[in-house]
């Protein structure tokens, strides 16, 4: 027996043939959601915790209404979730994998 290391090609053998099959779909839709760089910035701003819009418009250099219509899309595109907390509106990621997601983006291309 080799200790060689697998290779990241190899490890993806390991995945379900089956579930992948269902699942495009819903990572290619996915996917699209996300191929603006203004949703990406976004969602790694929204990775570190809720935000308001205006905390967003600061970290992300971009118009209210830009945001706005950013925001109406990512939330029904199911990005992203609101609460209102007394006068403030607080955007967050709405799905835990989207966190690991940005993430793995994060530590490949940030680093």
């Amino acid at each position: 027996m080799s200790n060689e290391k697998k290779s990241p090609a190899r490890q993806v053998n390991k995945i379900s043939v089956s579930k992948m099959e269902k699942s495009c779909q819903e990572v290619s839709d996915l996917l699209r959601a996300l191929s603006h760089p203004q949703r990406l910035m976004i969602m790694g701003h929204l990775t570190q915790g809720a935000k308001t819009v205006t905390e967003l418009m600061e970290l992300c250099e971009v118009s209210q209404s830009q945001l706005s219509q950013f925001l109406g899309r990512m939330k029904a595109e199911g990005l992203v979730k609101s609460e209102r907390q007394g006068k403030f509106q607080y955007y967050a990621v709405a799905d835990e994998r989207l966190i690991q997601l940005i993430a793995v983006i994060q530590n490949i291309f940030c680093r």
